[in-house]
């Protein structure tokens, strides 16, 4: 068995305050000179806790942020940090900032990756790797990297204060983590293998949490509440998700949906929804594969209460021909990392389960 661990970042803090520490953090890494690559509105909201930071006398270049995580973006930060002799780069933002300055840094000879996200979105302040994409924003897969993350901190209280679709995409994205990685991990020759059942026990734990206090989690962001079920559910989107791929490698990375939500960029009507959104979906389409009807009524009313789209109707899909639903399923049947997953399954059954699937729901909405 081809198992390689990787579990997180060198160092993980999660608290009230935790911001106002951060100089004292780099210098202990005895970092002096840092390009801050950040985005627009999410900097406004998280400038207030940087500012000890940009006074501290650690030489800060700030760099916007291009929009989409591309080859060409993480080249461009690479030469910047080289530029300017940097011995780290600070991400500020959401997944995608977060994975160009995981790369870059990764890339680049002697520089750490410092993040401070400023969404709960997915797990990508976690993760050794990114997901890339064109500029237009098509889908090209993720690469993986041998620098793990050198600091990630997260600061509650700026968590809260972002877009709560976001947050409930995030939430989605989290608890697909069980769905995409039991019919793999619950495999016999995988019970014996002690980190496949540490990624298991993992993605169940993203279940459990989601579970029991998702609704608490979004009551708490809609009402601006910093509250305990809001930090255990962020912690368990950036955090614990990040531990079951970590964990389990290729066999608990993705399935079926995160090939659906990998392949269906390719349709611009899909750009306006989240990374979370899309793989909503595709775990809907997985479990109709695998016939588990019943656990798609559970994730329905879940959605539901969450305004998660069920149908490629909801994704602004439903013009769709069935040729071009084949062509869709051929691409995400053949879909790299599914096939490393072990995940068997024909592009005929996954047309017939995105048909059934729309079916299914057009027929269960009330």
């Amino acid at each position: 068995m081809a198992l390689v661990v990787r579990t997180g970042p060198q160092e993980y803090e999660c608290r009230e305050g935790v911001l106002k520490t951060l100089t004292e953090k780099l210098k202990a890494r005895t970092i002096h000179q840092v390009i801050l690559v950040h985005g627009t509105a999410s900097w406004q909201k998280a400038l207030p806790y940087l500012t000890p930071l940009l006074e501290s006398g650690i030489e800060v270049k700030q760099v916007e942020f291009a929009g989409e995580c591309t080859y060409e973006e993480v080249e461009r930060l690479s030469s910047i940090a080289e530029q300017f002799e940097a011995d780290a780069i600070i991400g500020v933002g959401g997944g995608k900032i977060m994975d160009a300055v995981k790369y870059a840094a990764a890339k680049t000879a002697g520089v750490e990756s410092i993040l401070v996200p400023t969404l709960a979105s997915n797990c990508a302040p976690w993760t050794p790797l990114s997901v890339m994409y064109s500029a237009d924003g098509v889908c090209l897969g993720f690469d993986m990297h041998t620098k793990q993350v050198g600091l990630l901190v997260v600061e509650p209280a700026l968590l809260l204060d972002s877009p709560v679709n976001y947050f409930i995409a995030g939430i989605a994205d989290t608890l697909a983590k069980w769905y995409e990685t039991d019919k793999i991990l619950s495999q016999p020759e995988h019970q014996t293998n002690a980190f496949l059942l540490m990624a298991r026990s993992a993605a169940l734990n993203c279940k459990v949490n989601i579970s029991q206090y998702g609704r608490q989690a979004v009551k708490a962001i809609e009402s601006q509440t910093l509250t305990t079920a809001f930090v255990q559910v962020c912690e368990t989107i950036i955090s614990i998700s990040g531990l079951v791929g970590g964990f389990g490698d290729s066999y608990a990375r993705t399935t079926i949906g995160h090939a659906v939500h990998d392949k269906i960029t390719v349709f611009p009507e899909t750009h306006s929804f989240l990374h979370g959104e899309k793989v909503a979906y595709g775990i809907l389409v997985q479990l109709a594969v695998e016939e588990k009807w019943t656990e798609v009524d559970e994730l329905l009313a879940f959605y539901d209460e969450l305004h998660l789209p069920k149908s490629l109707m909801d994704l602004g899909l439903n013009y769709l021909t069935i040729e071009q639903i084949a062509a869709f399923s051929t691409e995400v049947a053949a879909d790299k990392n599914l096939l490393e997953s072990a995940y068997v399954v024909s592009n005929q059954a996954i047309q017939e389960a995105i048909s059934a699937l729309e079916t299914y729901v057009r027929h269960t909405i009330k």
